[in-house]
């Protein structure tokens, strides 16, 4: 166990002190001078008296619905991060519960199956239900605390005493301020500005964004290596048109031809041995008595002559299909040692063909199915061929320039020319509207993001 932790609950263990921390932690909250710093101060403060990992701050709405406003630890919680989504969903399904006006651990049967899946994976699995009530018992906000310890009891009713006051200074804050006549006047100035504002930055705007593509075959056969070697010679040429049967690429194969000569040689040795026992068996006992073995002996080498002949056989790979092969330039694997079961190149039909655009992570837009995408080729930009998106990954990965970016896969319209695989362009693709505070704020946001390190 930590040593932070354990000073922790060692002080809250002696019951003074535990009284001390609770009116200081209350009389503190209540003299926050805005929502915000009291926001901060909820989730980072909490742990003097009571130890936890991660807290969370949510406010409830009326309908039920939980927003999260504040993480320990973190300046600025990101709006659309999986765990963000998560906990919400979970803390709404809560608020909507049979406990919500109670301070309890959470279990994964009081939110939905879908939600209860992924339990722990974001954080803590022992979670507390912290509510803060207003004046009228009314549930306005709640405290989310995890840890992997299981909360103890006396825990529990020091954050029972201290959510009430929690509760009402986060409700002086929000509410009460709301009394005065010149500012009830001046907030419904400030709220009619701002509806305006949202109102404009709610208009939607069709998305789009530019990326690499390539032009890359639907259901390729994948070649691979038989063997553990070095390639020695390639008898195709990238993209080239090759027949089933036809060589594609040769080992190299002095090592492999050693062996199976000397396995050869091995093979007639024991055969000759075995020979002369058996003719001298009439004779001599000792030699009857050896037969078995020389016919042990002799299976063994001609079982290592079959492998080191099946090794020479896998020394040229031939095509298993007619197609088009598909891989780099032939230098990036002569004299490159490969593994057993490396992928070398891939057959692909000519006529089956699909987009594969590498949308960089910066300019990453809302996709669906379907979505329009114009496909201008390097060899003949002026005419773009139209394709509609059939799968959009949600994990980025590494292109092969080291740039983290999703994949978009999209389907050629059928009555146009299917171009020849392996041409490369850019690829312009139409996204879903969204509104026009998300396209304007998107890419400064992503940059406050890169440097604020969150």
């Amino acid at each position: 166990m930590p040593d932070d932790v354990q000073s922790v609950r060692m002080e809250a263990a002696n019951p003074l002190n535990g009284l001390l921390l609770l009116l200081n932690l209350q009389q503190e909250a209540r003299q926050a001078q805005n929502p915000e710093a009291l926001r901060f101060f909820l989730v980072n403060q909490t742990r003097r008296m009571v130890a936890y990992q991660q807290a969370v701050f949510l406010t409830v709405a009326p309908t039920g619905k939980a927003r999260l406003e504040a993480v320990s630890n973190i300046a600025v919680p990101e709006r659309d991060a999986p765990f963000t989504r998560w906990l919400e969903a979970a803390a709404s399904a809560i608020a909507a519960g049979a406990e919500a006006r109670d301070l309890h651990t959470v279990s994964p049967a009081e939110v939905p199956p879908a939600l209860a899946r992924d339990w722990g994976q974001w954080g803590p699995s022992q979670a507390l239900w912290v509510p803060l009530h207003g004046p009228d018992g009314t549930v306005t906000a709640a405290l989310w605390l995890a840890r992997d310890d299981v909360w103890t009891e006396g825990e529990k009713v020091l954050l029972g005493q201290l959510s009430g006051g929690y509760g009402h200074a986060w409700w002086a804050l929000t509410h009460a301020g709301r009394r005065s006549g010149l500012r009830a006047r001046k907030g419904l100035w400030a709220l009619a500005v701002v509806a305006v504002l949202a109102g404009l930055l709610a208009i939607p705007v069709p998305q789009s964004t530019l990326a690499p593509a390539e032009v890359a075959p639907r259901g390729p056969l994948i070649v691979s290596a038989p063997l553990e070697g070095v390639i020695e010679r390639f008898h195709v040429q990238p993209n080239e048109p090759v027949t089933a049967g036809q060589p594609l690429f040769t080992f190299e194969a002095t090592v492999l031809k050693s062996r199976l000569e000397v396995a050869r040689k091995a093979l007639a040795s024991a055969e000759a041995e075995l020979l002369t026992a058996s003719q001298g068996a009439f004779a001599d006992p000792q030699s009857k008595a050896r037969i078995a073995q020389l016919k042990t002996q002799v299976e063994l080498r001609r079982a290592e002559m079959d492998f080191a002949r099946d090794l020479m056989d896998r020394v040229t790979v031939k095509a298993e299909r007619t197609g088009i092969a598909v891989f780099t330039d032939t230098n990036d694997w002569l004299g490159k040692p490969v593994a057993v079961g490396e992928r070398i190149l891939t057959l692909a039909d000519p006529q089956s063909a699909e987009v594969d655009v590498h949308v960089p992570v910066n300019d990453a837009i809302v996709l669906q199915v379907g979505a329009e995408v114009s496909l201008y080729l390097n060899v003949d930009p002026l005419r773009p061929l139209r394709a509609t998106v059939a799968h959009a990954s949600y994990e980025p990965g590494l292109t092969q320039g080291g740039v983290l970016a999703y994949r978009v896969r999209a389907d050629l319209a059928p009555d146009q020319p299917t171009p020849r695989i392996g041409l490369r362009g850019t690829a312009k693709i139409q996204g879903e509207r969204v509104p026009l505070a998300f396209y304007l704020f998107r890419r400064p946001l992503a940059a406050l993001r890169q440097t604020v390190g969150i």
